[in-house]
């Protein structure tokens, strides 16, 4: 007999249960503070308050019970779940309600049943020619129709080859891999199989978009709607949705077919309600199946939901182990976003040099909020990184000139206050890179530059006050008492 030891993360854990000699799945049982109601339409992770040891070569598959499932509606939101030998966190039953009235589950009722079963690694062996059968290539249903391919090859044998197959290879060789181009895009865009750029992804998303491809084409429609300053996409909400009420059908038929990164993008949009009625129990459901596939942006998007209590109920230990599994599968935002975790002590020991690790390993993707971050922590006197003003702004830099408004009034802040006239050169500079971005702040440190010369700039009292005036009527506070005492009330 196979043994798989079994470690009690509550104590009101019950242990998976048999019900007959002869059953093949053990019944798993809910762990729950109260009785848990599931609406119509609804995706709810119960937890089992279990950990599992799987044997190598063994795995856990996650079954409905066919009682809940067929008089009450509730069966795993994923069909079948998978746990692997390697895994070491909590076992949880993501059930939904696909019935049409609300269904209640109780503590220690059982939700589903779990199969261990010997599973086999093969060897995937390229070649160029596989072994004939009379199947073929035949696909759905083929096996099923009494038509042979017989009749039409034969008649093809007896044609002649004409300027037909010559124009159909040429258009072939002609015609754009629109795949390749998705992908291409798509490592960019997340930082997984290429460098973390998104400038770079925007740049090969309009490429792949031109070529046709829909995944791509939503994803710069849902950029439109959001804005992405590192990606120099302004926001243009209207502009948007119209280019996704296009595209929407596409990427539906993008998630049918369990495409991990439209069923990310498409729980974006139901998360923001962008093009689609704001649902945030399928959002987590889109991401929970996304990350069962190993997407690792997925797993990051399930872990924001656990910070946030977004469909789910807050869990920041569960957010934690999210971010771990897409962090060391080298995702860079949820590097950053388990650095901080350890930095604030949410949901794990807090440990200020295991935060500057992660930190580090996103900004050295080019994750410009790691690199402003680890650069914020170098120049100053914090836990976790030592005391160096050079390395700071060596990270500030970078995250600046991708874009990042906050990195450059952080860096111009540090150049304004050395007090040197080098420092005051570049703290002009990115002051006023950040005002033609927008930020208020910047542009009511840049007015003070125009209106004293200071830093190298051209004095022009005319447009500091009018920028200051600008940066008051945005509403900041510092601006409007700033232009009281220069100018008196604003009007």
């Amino acid at each position: 007999m196979v043994q798989v030891n079994i470690k009690k993360l509550d104590p009101h854990a019950v242990l998976p249960t048999y019900g007959t000699p002869g059953a093949a799945g053990a019944d798993l049982y809910a762990l729950l503070d109260a009785p848990l109601t599931i609406a119509p339409g609804e995706t709810v992770f119960v937890h089992t308050g279990l950990s599992l040891e799987l044997p190598e070569g063994y795995a856990g598959l996650v079954y409905p019970r066919s009682g809940l499932s067929c008089k009450r509606g509730l069966a795993p939101a994923n069909k079948v779940g998978v746990i692997d030998p390697d895994y070491r966190g909590e076992v949880m039953v993501a059930l939904h309600n696909h019935g049409t009235a609300p269904a209640t589950v109780d503590m220690g009722e059982r939700i589903a049943q779990l199969v261990v079963t010997p599973f086999l690694h093969v060897e995937f062996c390229e070649t160029d020619e596989l072994s004939d059968t009379q199947r073929g290539a035949g696909g759905f249903g083929s096996t099923g129709t009494t038509e042979t391919i017989t009749g039409s090859a034969s008649a093809g044998a007896d044609t002649a080859p004409d300027e037909s197959h010559d124009t159909a290879a040429t258009a072939a060789q002609a015609a754009p891999d629109v795949a390749a181009l998705r992908a291409d895009a798509l490592a960019y865009y997340h930082g997984m199989g290429a460098p973390f750029d998104r400038r770079e992804a925007v740049a090969k998303l309009l490429i792949a978009a031109d070529a046709g491809d829909v995944l791509c084409r939503a994803r710069l429609a849902y950029l439109s709607c959001i804005g992405d300053e590192i990606a120099g996409i302004p926001q243009d909400r209207e502009a948007g949705l119209a280019a996704l009420s296009e595209v929407l059908e596409g990427l539906q038929v993008e998630v049918g077919r369990e495409e991990p990164d439209a069923m990310l993008l498409l729980g974006n949009l139901l998360v923001d309600g962008l093009g689609v009625e704001k649902d945030d129990h399928r959002a987590v459901e889109l991401y929970y199946r996304a990350s069962e596939l190993g997407f690792a942006p997925a797993a990051n998007a399930l872990g924001q939901c656990f910070s946030f209590a977004v469909g789910v109920q807050l869990d920041a230990v569960r957010a934690v182990g999210c971010y771990r599994r897409a962090a060391e599968a080298g995702f860079a935002p949820a590097q950053f976003h388990l650095g901080v975790c350890y930095f604030d002590g949410n949901g794990i020991r807090p440990d200020k040099p295991e935060a500057a690790k992660w930190y580090a390993a996103a900004a050295e993707q080019g994750y410009a909020p790691a690199q402003f971050t680890l650069g914020r922590h170098y120049s100053q006197i914090m836990n976790g990184v030592e005391n160096d003003l050079e390395k700071g702004i060596m990270w500030l830099t970078r995250a600046a000139e991708q874009g990042l408004v906050r990195a450059m009034t952080y860096l111009a802040d540090l150049y304004h206050n050395a007090g040197t006239n080098g420092g005051d050169i570049l703290a002009a500079k990115w002051y006023e890179t950040a005002a033609k971005r927008g930020d208020l702040y910047g542009m009511k440190q840049y007015a003070t530059y125009l209106a004293s010369g200071r830093g190298g700039v051209p004095k022009e009292p005319d447009a500091a006050k009018a920028m200051l005036a600008a940066a008051a009527r945005g509403g900041l506070k510092e601006a409007v008492l700033l232009y009281r005492d220069l100018y008196g009330k604003l009007s």
